[in-house]
């Protein structure tokens, strides 16, 4: 009799399994074909307050298969496995955000009670408290007074032969001009709404042919937009030297809005740009005044900033969401720049060719940082370090220009402080725009040595 019980047990313990299993089965089938990354953050958000954290722990990883340079998704995927007491694989996930310079406060989160009290999770907060100190030797180059940044200078541009910083405005179509004999001033009025050009969305510099480039836009950030204008967008070229308007760009024959944005200027004046809303590139040979279409960036949902390198044949762009990609200009063939799901490379919102690397301001990680990545022939990512991170006036990067061997980038992007129309968020108020200047090859020595190290370390231990 007990034989038969115990077996009645064992069919019926099998059979509610099964039953357990089957759907969990279903579900992981479900999210594989799932590719609308805000449709699986839901999923997640509802597995979350649903606690059910395998779940959530699956749309997780299929997050991260999509996002695979993004910290907060490796982080959410911490908690899950720590709900779920899954030791090993959280500290494993840690240990990767905390080696790359990141850091999540650990002490207070309710959701890692199950992993805290150990010497692993001892030594991961000590190395996360460790990375959100302020690192390099980086200063404030000058500030914008409140009474303008409210303007919204979202964009940076420099004059070497005036010695002059140039920022747009957004808000009104202006372009002002800074140095340090003549303080703040204005050097470009604004064009009429009706005509443009418009709110000022990016500017460059074109040193060598006395020229500036600027795209602008009717945003409903910009106080000229009218429901006559508002989608409009144009490529201005201006004479440097004097702020005379030379020429309009203006696409015509379709009644899509645009948005043009991320002007670049190769070694060989040749200017690139994107619209926004297409992801088209487009590009104005230097001496030519048509505007070439030249492919479509399908599958890059955030694309912000374009470089190049020093002979022009390549063109770097940095995606906010999927990292940096790189594109041959001879074949106009695309392909990621980083060919790992290792690192994070998410979050850069400007990027800069600088002797052989580039060099990013990377806003979307925590903390907001500028990082170097050491290039060998122009395409082989073989080191990674930062040259500033975490400092004080670091409340939200924004843009910034590359001058001589410092970056010059706004520390308190005001944008932040704004809603989707423009105004001013409750409870918030105007700051000076502080403008930050750091060195590019902070420590690159001894970073490089390190790496020199590791590698003749590898090689004696036979590792590859």
């Amino acid at each position: 009799m007990k034989k038969i019980i115990l077996t009645c047990l064992i069919l019926f313990s099998s059979l509610m399994h099964a039953q357990l299993l089957q759907p969990l089965e279903g579900f992981t089938d479900e999210i594989k074909g799932i590719n609308d990354v805000s449709k699986l953050w839901e999923m997640a958000a509802e597995n979350k307050k649903a606690q059910d954290h395998k779940k959530r722990e699956l749309v997780l990883k299929r997050l991260i298969e999509l996002r695979p340079f993004n910290p907060d998704l490796k982080f959410e995927l911490v908690e899950a496995y720590a709900e779920q007491d899954k030791k090993t694989e959280a500290y494993n996930q840690l240990v990767e955000i905390q080696k790359a310079g990141l850091s999540y406060p650990l002490k207070n989160n309710q959701a890692l009670e199950n992993i805290k009290n150990t010497k692993v999770f001892d030594y991961l907060e000590d190395g996360m408290t460790a990375n959100a100190n302020p690192f390099g030797i980086g200063e404030k180059a000058f500030e914008v007074s409140q009474n303008y940044s409210g303007m919204l200078f979202e964009n940076l541009a420099y004059d070497e032969k005036a010695e002059r910083f140039l920022l747009g405005s957004v808000r009104s179509g202006d372009i002002y001009q800074y140095s340090e004999k003549t303080g703040f001033k204005s050097f470009i009025a604004p064009g009429d709404p009706a005509t443009g050009p418009w709110g000022v969305i990016d500017l460059v510099a074109d040193n060598q042919g006395d020229l500036l480039w600027v795209a602008t836009a009717t945003l409903p950030h910009y106080t000229g937009t009218t429901q006559a204008n508002f989608g409009k967008a144009m490529i201005s070229k201006y004479m440097l030297s004097t702020g005379q308007l030379l020429k309009n760009y203006e696409m015509t024959g379709s009644n899509q809005p645009m948005l043009f944005n991320n002007l670049h200027l190769t070694a060989g004046r040749d200017l690139y740009f994107t619209n926004a809303f297409t992801n088209d590139l487009f590009r104005i040979k230097n001496g030519t005044e048509n505007v070439e279409p030249l492919l479509i960036l399908k599958g890059l949902p955030s694309i912000k900033a374009l470089t190049s390198n020093s002979q022009g044949t390549l063109l770097y762009l940095s995606d906010f969401e999927l990292g940096m990609f790189v594109i041959n200009l001879e074949t106009m063939q695309l392909a990621p720049l980083v060919r790992t799901d290792k690192g994070f490379f998410a979050g850069i919102n400007d990027l800069f060719y600088d002797n052989g690397d580039l060099v990013a301001i990377q806003s979307g990680v925590n903390p907001a940082r500028l990082m170097r990545y050491v290039l060998k022939d122009d395409l082989l990512l073989v080191n990674m370090f930062p040259i500033e991170a975490s400092q004080p006036e670091f409340k939200s990067l924004g843009n910034g220009v590359l001058v001589g061997d410092h970056l010059y980038y706004a520390a308190n992007s005001q944008w932040a402080q704004v809603d989707a129309l423009g105004r001013l968020l409750p409870e918030t108020t105007w700051e000076p725009l502080v403008v930050m200047k750091s060195p590019t090859k902070y420590m690159m020595e001894e970073h490089m040595e390190r790496m020199q190290r590791m590698e003749e370390i590898k090689k004696k231990r036979g590792i590859k």
